[in-house]
């Protein structure tokens, strides 16, 4: 199957109840006003078993496939790549709109159609939101971290019965809205023309934060940590170096360290295993009685031999920020002398 290359592709995520197939709607009627001929595609996830979201779009003109029976972010994987291949080759859409269900966890979803394999058929554009404002005001919902994910990992916020809302509760949840995601652009769609909204889908995301590399010097036989940090300026086939990053609500960093760099691997391993709020650590190490390797969660712990490698590796992925300076400094005090 042919797929057209880099087809333009908008997420449009919510908790349950947001008002996601509205907005859509609202989006398809302005464009038969419009007399637009340019041909959409829809993809709809819903979590039951029976597919009912996608009946509920008015225009018939649009290719609507349904991905049922589970979230498309986790249990669903295959089902969304065999569901969005055929989109793009059987209809060859001039925009992509991706409507996830409200139990969505838009971080793996964005992950995932952000993947290599996508890079040559789908153009992702800025992530919209839609937010219930009387849903809002539950605070069961307010509190929820699923219900929060939405707002933390889009680009536009579009506020719906915002009339509902006295002034101050109005601040309140624009307020609300900042402390999870300060960036993010916020739009009341009870004020918000249907030009306006529609002009959101040409939207690019937010620049992405780069890793921050730091620079690795070995001193004597202890060696200390640079302070300077070098932003893509690392060649990553020169070690030693750290990287540190932040990616899908988690904090992610790694070491690339040169295999003649011989660690003690007794005390090490103790180290790793009393770091507080990791999710995983995992790596490749030369130390003093040869190469291990090491995969660590919260619920297994493997430790093996390993053949040589050309360069150690190590790399933490962590439930909440460190001090990755302190940790290039606890780290380096395990590597030995000759």
């Amino acid at each position: 199957m042919t797929i057209v290359a880099r087809t333009p592709t908008t997420i449009i995520t919510g908790f349950l109840g947001a008002g996601k197939t509205t907005f859509i709607n609202t989006l398809l009627a302005h464009k038969n006003t419009l007399n637009m001929t340019d041909k959409w595609a829809i993809l709809v996830n819903e979590f039951g078993k029976i597919g009912i979201d996608g009946k509920l779009f008015a225009d018939s003109d649009v290719a609507i496939k349904e991905v049922s029976g589970g979230c498309i972010c986790c249990t669903n994987q295959l089902s969304l790549q065999i569901a969005l291949v055929r989109l793009l080759s059987d209809h060859k859409p001039s925009h992509l709109i991706i409507e996830p269900t409200g139990l969505a966890h838009p971080d793996e979803l964005l992950s995932q159609l952000g993947a290599p394999h996508w890079q040559t058929s789908l153009h992702l554009r800025a992530t919209i939101c839609i937010l219930n404002a009387a849903q809002w005001q539950e605070e069961h919902h307010r509190n929820h971290d699923g219900y929060q994910a939405h707002v933390k990992f889009s680009d536009i916020v579009i506020i719906n019965r915002t009339q509902m809302l006295s002034t101050d509760q109005y601040q309140a949840l624009r307020d609300w809205i900042n402390s999870i995601h300060p960036n993010v652009q916020i739009i009341d769609m009870n004020t918000t023309s249907a030009d306006e909204l529609m002009a959101l889908l040409g939207k690019m995301p937010m620049p992405k934060q780069q890793p921050i590399k730091v620079a690795l010097n070995p001193l004597a036989l202890k060696p200390v940590v640079t302070n300077t940090n070098v932003t893509g300026e690392i060649d990553d086939t020169e070690p030693p170096y750290r990287y540190h990053d932040k990616m899908a609500g988690f904090h992610v960093g790694g070491w690339r360290l040169p295999k003649e760099w011989r660690f003690d691997g007794h005390e090490l391993q103790k180290w790793l295993l009393n770091l507080p709020h990791y999710a995983r650590i995992k790596g490749i190490i030369h130390t003093q009685d040869g190469w291990i390797s090491l995969n660590i969660t919260q619920e297994s712990i493997s430790i093996q031999d390993s053949d040589a490698q050309e360069d150690s590796r190590l790399e933490f992925i962590l439930h909440q920020e460190v001090d990755w300076d302190g940790l290039d400094g606890e780290l380096m005090g395990f590597l030995m002398g000759e």
